[in-house]
Protein backbone atom coordinates (compact mmCIF):
# COMPACT_ATOMS: atom_id res chain seq x y z
CA UNK A 1 0.00 0.00 0.00
CA UNK A 2 2.77 2.17 0.59
CA UNK A 3 4.47 1.98 -1.92
CA UNK A 4 1.19 2.38 -4.25
CA UNK A 5 0.98 5.63 -2.26
CA UNK A 6 4.44 6.85 -3.14
CA UNK A 7 4.55 5.86 -6.74
CA UNK A 8 0.70 7.86 -7.04
CA UNK A 9 1.97 10.72 -5.14
CA UNK A 10 5.19 10.83 -8.01
CA UNK A 11 2.36 10.55 -10.86
CA UNK A 12 0.60 13.88 -9.76
CA UNK A 13 3.78 15.90 -8.74
CA UNK A 14 6.80 14.12 -10.63
CA UNK A 15 6.51 16.16 -13.58
CA UNK A 16 6.64 18.98 -11.70
CA UNK A 17 10.18 18.53 -9.41
CA UNK A 18 12.35 19.20 -13.35
CA UNK A 19 11.85 22.96 -14.32
CA UNK A 20 13.35 21.19 -17.60
CA UNK A 21 11.30 22.59 -20.24
CA UNK A 22 14.69 22.58 -23.23
CA UNK A 23 12.53 20.08 -25.53
CA UNK A 24 9.28 22.36 -25.44
CA UNK A 25 11.26 25.34 -25.81
CA UNK A 26 14.46 24.75 -27.75
CA UNK A 27 13.46 20.77 -29.64
CA UNK A 28 17.05 21.29 -31.97
CA UNK A 29 18.71 22.41 -28.81
CA UNK A 30 17.83 19.31 -26.69
CA UNK A 31 18.78 17.14 -29.26
CA UNK A 32 22.42 17.92 -28.44
CA UNK A 33 21.42 16.04 -24.70
CA UNK A 34 20.61 12.93 -25.29
CA UNK A 35 20.92 9.57 -23.50
CA UNK A 36 23.29 11.08 -20.90
CA UNK A 37 23.06 8.94 -17.57
CA UNK A 38 21.58 9.02 -14.65
CA UNK A 39 22.98 11.33 -12.17
CA UNK A 40 22.04 12.74 -8.42
CA UNK A 41 23.23 15.08 -6.46
CA UNK A 42 25.25 13.44 -3.68
CA UNK A 43 26.00 10.43 -4.77
CA UNK A 44 29.23 11.02 -6.69
CA UNK A 45 30.74 9.96 -3.39
CA UNK A 46 29.08 6.03 -3.43
CA UNK A 47 30.04 5.70 -7.19
CA UNK A 48 26.37 5.62 -7.77
CA UNK A 49 23.90 7.87 -10.18
CA UNK A 50 27.44 9.96 -10.44
CA UNK A 51 26.72 10.53 -14.54
CA UNK A 52 30.17 8.24 -15.35
CA UNK A 53 29.78 5.93 -18.65
CA UNK A 54 31.99 2.99 -20.37
CA UNK A 55 33.18 4.74 -23.66
CA UNK A 56 34.81 1.71 -25.69
CA UNK A 57 37.01 2.19 -28.71
CA UNK A 58 39.06 5.39 -28.05
CA UNK A 59 42.13 6.21 -29.39
CA UNK A 60 45.27 6.80 -27.88
CA UNK A 61 45.84 10.19 -29.54
CA UNK A 62 42.00 11.16 -28.27
CA UNK A 63 42.74 9.71 -25.04
CA UNK A 64 45.59 11.94 -24.81
CA UNK A 65 43.70 14.98 -26.21
CA UNK A 66 41.23 14.83 -23.41
CA UNK A 67 41.18 17.67 -21.08
CA UNK A 68 41.80 16.22 -17.00
CA UNK A 69 38.75 15.48 -14.99
CA UNK A 70 36.69 13.68 -17.97
CA UNK A 71 38.47 9.99 -18.09
CA UNK A 72 37.70 8.42 -14.32
CA UNK A 73 39.29 5.03 -15.22
CA UNK A 74 41.25 2.87 -18.15
CA UNK A 75 39.53 -0.44 -18.06
CA UNK A 76 40.77 -2.58 -20.90
CA UNK A 77 43.32 -2.04 -23.94
CA UNK A 78 43.09 -3.74 -27.17
CA UNK A 79 46.32 -4.73 -27.41
CA UNK A 80 45.87 -5.52 -31.76
CA UNK A 81 44.37 -2.23 -32.27
CA UNK A 82 45.94 0.01 -29.01
CA UNK A 83 42.10 1.07 -28.42
CA UNK A 84 41.21 2.02 -25.55
CA UNK A 85 37.71 1.01 -23.05
CA UNK A 86 37.44 3.94 -20.47
CA UNK A 87 34.99 5.23 -17.51
CA UNK A 88 34.29 8.77 -18.20
CA UNK A 89 32.23 11.59 -16.59
CA UNK A 90 30.21 11.96 -19.56
CA UNK A 91 28.58 15.00 -18.91
CA UNK A 92 32.10 16.51 -19.06
CA UNK A 93 33.07 14.26 -21.90
CA UNK A 94 29.63 15.24 -23.43
CA UNK A 95 30.31 18.50 -23.08
CA UNK A 96 33.87 18.43 -24.42
CA UNK A 97 32.57 16.63 -27.33
CA UNK A 98 30.22 19.22 -28.54
CA UNK A 99 33.01 22.24 -28.00
CA UNK A 100 35.62 20.29 -29.77
CA UNK A 101 34.41 17.38 -31.36
CA UNK A 102 35.63 13.57 -31.63
CA UNK A 103 37.47 12.96 -34.77
CA UNK A 104 40.96 13.24 -35.23
CA UNK A 105 42.49 15.09 -38.29
CA UNK A 106 45.43 13.18 -40.14
CA UNK A 107 47.59 15.65 -38.09
CA UNK A 108 46.56 14.00 -34.76
CA UNK A 109 44.42 17.02 -33.94
CA UNK A 110 40.67 17.32 -33.25
CA UNK A 111 37.95 18.04 -35.57
CA UNK A 112 35.77 21.18 -34.34
CA UNK A 113 32.18 20.92 -33.88
CA UNK A 114 30.67 23.91 -34.30
CA UNK A 115 27.07 25.48 -34.40
CA UNK A 116 26.05 28.08 -36.27
CA UNK A 117 23.51 30.89 -34.05
CA UNK A 118 21.76 33.85 -35.01
CA UNK A 119 22.80 37.62 -33.64
CA UNK A 120 19.97 37.14 -30.43
CA UNK A 121 21.46 33.35 -29.66
CA UNK A 122 25.08 34.68 -29.97
CA UNK A 123 24.19 37.61 -27.53
CA UNK A 124 22.33 34.89 -25.27
CA UNK A 125 25.54 32.92 -25.09
CA UNK A 126 27.91 35.87 -24.54
CA UNK A 127 25.91 36.50 -21.83
CA UNK A 128 26.00 33.34 -20.22
CA UNK A 129 29.44 32.94 -20.66
CA UNK A 130 29.43 30.59 -23.43
CA UNK A 131 31.49 31.54 -26.02
CA UNK A 132 34.43 29.60 -26.63
CA UNK A 133 35.85 30.87 -29.91
CA UNK A 134 33.94 32.68 -32.45
CA UNK A 135 35.16 31.19 -35.82
CA UNK A 136 32.68 32.94 -38.70
CA UNK A 137 30.84 35.90 -39.09
CA UNK A 138 28.84 36.04 -42.10
CA UNK A 139 25.80 38.17 -41.76
CA UNK A 140 23.43 37.77 -38.73
CA UNK A 141 24.97 34.43 -38.34
CA UNK A 142 27.76 33.53 -36.20
CA UNK A 143 29.73 29.99 -36.35
CA UNK A 144 30.80 29.89 -32.99
CA UNK A 145 32.44 27.25 -30.48
CA UNK A 146 30.18 27.27 -27.58
CA UNK A 147 29.90 25.50 -23.78
CA UNK A 148 26.70 24.03 -24.63
CA UNK A 149 25.47 23.42 -20.71
CA UNK A 150 26.19 27.06 -20.32
CA UNK A 151 24.35 28.16 -23.79
CA UNK A 152 21.32 25.60 -23.04
CA UNK A 153 20.78 25.90 -19.31
CA UNK A 154 23.24 29.03 -18.24
CA UNK A 155 25.31 26.87 -15.41
CA UNK A 156 28.15 24.81 -15.38
CA UNK A 157 28.32 21.15 -16.64
CA UNK A 158 28.76 19.95 -12.82
CA UNK A 159 25.65 21.40 -11.66
CA UNK A 160 23.41 19.56 -14.04
CA UNK A 161 21.84 16.86 -13.36
CA UNK A 162 19.50 14.50 -14.48
CA UNK A 163 17.74 12.07 -11.91
CA UNK A 164 16.99 9.09 -14.43
CA UNK A 165 18.94 10.34 -16.99
CA UNK A 166 17.70 11.73 -20.94
CA UNK A 167 16.00 9.96 -23.71
CA UNK A 168 16.57 9.66 -27.41
CA UNK A 169 15.30 13.25 -27.83
CA UNK A 170 16.59 14.74 -24.88
CA UNK A 171 13.81 14.92 -22.78
CA UNK A 172 14.20 13.76 -18.86
CA UNK A 173 13.58 10.78 -18.16
CA UNK A 174 12.17 11.15 -14.64
CA UNK A 175 9.56 13.63 -15.83
CA UNK A 176 8.74 11.26 -18.98
CA UNK A 177 8.02 8.58 -16.51
CA UNK A 178 5.77 10.10 -14.47
CA UNK A 179 4.04 11.77 -17.16
CA UNK A 180 3.69 8.05 -18.87
CA UNK A 181 2.39 6.91 -15.97
CA UNK A 182 -0.37 9.26 -15.80
CA UNK A 183 -1.89 8.23 -18.55
CA UNK A 184 -1.23 4.47 -16.95
CA UNK A 185 -2.76 4.68 -13.98
CA UNK A 186 -6.08 7.08 -15.36
CA UNK A 187 -6.86 4.69 -18.43
CA UNK A 188 -6.31 2.04 -15.70
CA UNK A 189 -8.42 3.33 -13.29
CA UNK A 190 -11.06 4.42 -15.57
CA UNK A 191 -11.47 0.90 -17.80
CA UNK A 192 -11.00 -0.90 -14.21
CA UNK A 193 -14.35 1.03 -13.02
CA UNK A 194 -16.19 0.52 -15.99
CA UNK A 195 -15.56 -3.49 -16.48
CA UNK A 196 -16.74 -3.51 -12.73
CA UNK A 197 -19.94 -1.64 -13.15
CA UNK A 198 -20.93 -3.47 -16.46
CA UNK A 199 -19.83 -6.82 -14.84
CA UNK A 200 -21.43 -6.19 -11.62
CA UNK A 201 -24.58 -5.37 -13.30
CA UNK A 202 -25.47 -7.79 -15.50
CA UNK A 203 -24.23 -10.68 -13.27
CA UNK A 204 -25.94 -9.81 -10.62
CA UNK A 205 -29.36 -10.37 -12.71
CA UNK A 206 -28.25 -12.94 -14.77
CA UNK A 207 -27.06 -15.19 -11.47
CA UNK A 208 -30.35 -14.10 -9.86
CA UNK A 209 -32.11 -15.01 -12.11
CA UNK A 210 -30.50 -17.61 -13.87
CA UNK A 211 -32.06 -20.33 -16.08
CA UNK A 212 -32.95 -19.26 -19.60
CA UNK A 213 -31.18 -15.34 -19.19
CA UNK A 214 -28.10 -17.51 -17.52
CA UNK A 215 -27.74 -19.69 -20.34
CA UNK A 216 -27.91 -17.13 -23.40
CA UNK A 217 -25.27 -15.05 -21.03
CA UNK A 218 -23.11 -17.57 -20.75
CA UNK A 219 -22.95 -18.45 -24.47
CA UNK A 220 -22.21 -14.70 -25.11
CA UNK A 221 -19.49 -14.54 -23.13
CA UNK A 222 -18.14 -18.11 -24.40
CA UNK A 223 -18.00 -16.45 -27.57
CA UNK A 224 -16.74 -13.17 -26.65
CA UNK A 225 -13.62 -14.88 -24.78
CA UNK A 226 -12.39 -16.93 -27.48
CA UNK A 227 -12.21 -14.12 -29.62
CA UNK A 228 -8.23 -12.84 -29.33
CA UNK A 229 -7.85 -9.60 -27.30
CA UNK A 230 -5.10 -8.58 -30.08
CA UNK A 231 -7.66 -8.96 -32.91
CA UNK A 232 -10.25 -6.53 -31.39
CA UNK A 233 -7.76 -4.23 -30.05
CA UNK A 234 -5.99 -3.40 -33.74
CA UNK A 235 -8.67 -3.74 -35.97
CA UNK A 236 -10.30 -1.34 -33.83
CA UNK A 237 -7.22 0.97 -33.65
CA UNK A 238 -6.91 0.48 -37.44
CA UNK A 239 -10.36 1.34 -38.47
CA UNK A 240 -11.02 4.40 -36.02
CA UNK A 241 -7.48 5.40 -34.68
CA UNK A 242 -5.46 5.65 -31.15
CA UNK A 243 -7.90 8.07 -29.46
CA UNK A 244 -8.31 7.20 -25.97
CA UNK A 245 -12.13 6.44 -26.49
CA UNK A 246 -11.06 3.72 -29.10
CA UNK A 247 -8.60 2.44 -26.65
CA UNK A 248 -11.16 2.53 -23.66
CA UNK A 249 -14.09 0.77 -25.52
CA UNK A 250 -11.37 -2.06 -26.55
CA UNK A 251 -10.41 -2.90 -23.47
CA UNK A 252 -13.90 -3.18 -21.80
CA UNK A 253 -15.42 -5.21 -24.81
CA UNK A 254 -13.76 -8.25 -22.75
CA UNK A 255 -12.93 -6.49 -20.01
CA UNK A 256 -15.93 -7.05 -17.93
CA UNK A 257 -16.14 -10.65 -18.14
CA UNK A 258 -14.32 -11.23 -15.32
CA UNK A 259 -16.65 -8.97 -12.83
CA UNK A 260 -19.15 -10.81 -14.45
CA UNK A 261 -18.29 -13.81 -14.02
CA UNK A 262 -17.31 -13.45 -10.20
CA UNK A 263 -20.69 -11.56 -9.63
CA UNK A 264 -22.55 -14.49 -11.06
CA UNK A 265 -21.01 -16.97 -9.23
CA UNK A 266 -21.55 -15.00 -5.55
CA UNK A 267 -25.01 -13.76 -6.50
CA UNK A 268 -25.39 -17.98 -7.11
CA UNK A 269 -23.92 -18.47 -3.96
CA UNK A 270 -26.00 -16.05 -1.65
CA UNK A 271 -29.26 -16.04 -3.54
CA UNK A 272 -31.10 -19.40 -1.86
CA UNK A 273 -29.70 -17.77 1.79
CA UNK A 274 -32.34 -17.90 4.54
CA UNK A 275 -31.88 -13.99 4.88
CA UNK A 276 -32.91 -13.97 1.09
CA UNK A 277 -35.76 -15.79 1.76
CA UNK A 278 -37.19 -13.91 4.33
CA UNK A 279 -36.65 -10.86 2.71
CA UNK A 280 -38.31 -12.12 -0.61
CA UNK A 281 -41.24 -13.98 1.85
CA UNK A 282 -41.95 -9.96 3.38
CA UNK A 283 -42.17 -8.80 -0.03
CA UNK A 284 -38.90 -7.24 -1.02
CA UNK A 285 -38.34 -6.34 -4.36
CA UNK A 286 -36.10 -8.43 -6.30
CA UNK A 287 -33.86 -4.93 -7.04
CA UNK A 288 -33.24 -4.72 -3.54
CA UNK A 289 -32.70 -7.87 -2.21
CA UNK A 290 -30.16 -7.87 -4.99
CA UNK A 291 -28.41 -4.55 -3.80
CA UNK A 292 -28.98 -5.33 0.28
CA UNK A 293 -28.71 -8.39 0.82
CA UNK A 294 -26.45 -10.57 -1.91
CA UNK A 295 -23.48 -7.68 -2.72
CA UNK A 296 -22.88 -6.58 0.46
CA UNK A 297 -22.16 -10.01 1.44
CA UNK A 298 -19.83 -10.60 -1.88
CA UNK A 299 -18.17 -7.04 -1.68
CA UNK A 300 -14.93 -9.01 -0.10
CA UNK A 301 -14.52 -10.85 -3.84
CA UNK A 302 -15.67 -7.95 -5.76
CA UNK A 303 -13.38 -5.75 -4.33
CA UNK A 304 -10.60 -8.15 -4.61
CA UNK A 305 -11.28 -8.84 -8.31
CA UNK A 306 -11.81 -5.07 -9.06
CA UNK A 307 -7.67 -4.12 -7.83
CA UNK A 308 -6.60 -7.00 -9.46
CA UNK A 309 -7.99 -5.27 -12.45
CA UNK A 310 -6.08 -2.55 -12.57
CA UNK A 311 -2.70 -4.32 -12.61
CA UNK A 312 -3.72 -6.15 -15.31
CA UNK A 313 -4.33 -3.33 -17.31
CA UNK A 314 -1.30 -1.63 -16.92
CA UNK A 315 0.41 -4.81 -17.60
CA UNK A 316 -1.39 -5.29 -20.96
CA UNK A 317 -1.51 -1.82 -21.71
CA UNK A 318 2.10 -1.38 -21.39
CA UNK A 319 3.35 -4.75 -23.53
CA UNK A 320 0.79 -3.25 -26.06
CA UNK A 321 2.60 0.30 -26.24
CA UNK A 322 5.76 -1.94 -25.83
CA UNK A 323 4.94 -3.60 -29.64
CA UNK A 324 4.03 -0.32 -30.74
CA UNK A 325 -0.17 -1.25 -31.60
CA UNK A 326 -1.03 1.64 -28.38
CA UNK A 327 0.18 4.68 -29.52
CA UNK A 328 -1.30 8.04 -27.74
CA UNK A 329 -1.72 10.70 -29.49
CA UNK A 330 1.23 13.39 -27.90
CA UNK A 331 1.46 11.47 -24.82
CA UNK A 332 5.02 9.18 -24.43
CA UNK A 333 3.98 5.98 -22.47
CA UNK A 334 5.86 3.68 -20.03
CA UNK A 335 5.22 0.72 -22.77
CA UNK A 336 6.97 2.83 -25.08
CA UNK A 337 9.75 4.32 -22.89
CA UNK A 338 10.58 0.41 -22.67
CA UNK A 339 10.76 -0.27 -26.48
CA UNK A 340 12.54 2.58 -26.42
CA UNK A 341 14.98 2.06 -23.69
CA UNK A 342 15.40 -1.58 -25.82
CA UNK A 343 16.61 -0.83 -28.59
CA UNK A 344 19.11 1.25 -27.16
CA UNK A 345 20.15 -0.99 -24.00
CA UNK A 346 23.63 -2.24 -25.41
CA UNK A 347 25.23 1.29 -24.99
CA UNK A 348 22.45 3.25 -22.72
CA UNK A 349 21.12 0.74 -20.06
CA UNK A 350 19.23 3.04 -18.28
CA UNK A 351 16.71 4.16 -20.80
CA UNK A 352 15.78 1.01 -20.02
CA UNK A 353 16.32 -0.02 -16.60
CA UNK A 354 14.06 2.57 -14.49
CA UNK A 355 11.12 2.16 -16.84
CA UNK A 356 11.43 -1.90 -16.39
CA UNK A 357 11.89 -0.67 -12.19
CA UNK A 358 8.93 1.25 -12.36
CA UNK A 359 6.68 -1.34 -13.91
CA UNK A 360 7.87 -4.11 -11.79
CA UNK A 361 7.61 -2.10 -8.38
CA UNK A 362 3.71 -1.18 -9.31
CA UNK A 363 2.69 -5.04 -10.16
CA UNK A 364 4.20 -6.45 -7.48
CA UNK A 365 2.39 -3.80 -4.80
CA UNK A 366 -1.14 -4.13 -6.39
CA UNK A 367 -0.61 -7.83 -6.74
CA UNK A 368 0.38 -8.33 -3.10
CA UNK A 369 -1.66 -5.20 -1.88
CA UNK A 370 -4.60 -7.25 -3.60
CA UNK A 371 -4.18 -10.20 -1.92
CA UNK A 372 -4.08 -8.60 1.59
CA UNK A 373 -7.76 -7.27 0.63
CA UNK A 374 -8.70 -11.11 0.07
CA UNK A 375 -7.52 -12.11 3.31
CA UNK A 376 -8.80 -9.02 4.94
CA UNK A 377 -12.53 -9.64 3.49
CA UNK A 378 -12.18 -13.36 3.57
CA UNK A 379 -9.82 -14.75 6.16
CA UNK A 380 -10.81 -18.74 5.48
CA UNK A 381 -8.87 -18.20 1.64
CA UNK A 382 -5.53 -16.41 3.85
CA UNK A 383 -2.23 -18.39 2.43
CA UNK A 384 -4.54 -19.38 -0.69
CA UNK A 385 -3.07 -18.87 -4.25
CA UNK A 386 -5.22 -17.87 -6.74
Amino acid sequence: MYFILVLLILTLVGPLFRGYDLPEKQGNLALHFDKLPARVPGFENFKILNGHKTVRGMTKKYYESLPEGIVVDILDEEKATGLLTVKVNYYRYHRHIKAYGTNLNSDGTVGTYTFTLSKNQYERALERNAVINLLQVNGNDYRVQIDIYRYAFDQDVDDVYFWFGTTTTGHDLFTMLWKGSRISLLMALTVSIINVIIGVTIGSIVGYYGATLDIIFERIVEILSNVPFLVIITLLLLRYGSGLPIIVFAFVSTGWIGAYSATRVQTYRYKNREYVLAARSYGAKDRRIITKHILPNAIGTLITSFSLTIPSFIFAESTYSYLGIINYPGIQSVGRLLADGQQEMQQHFHLLLYPAIYLSILMLSFNLFSNGLRDAFNPSLRGVDE
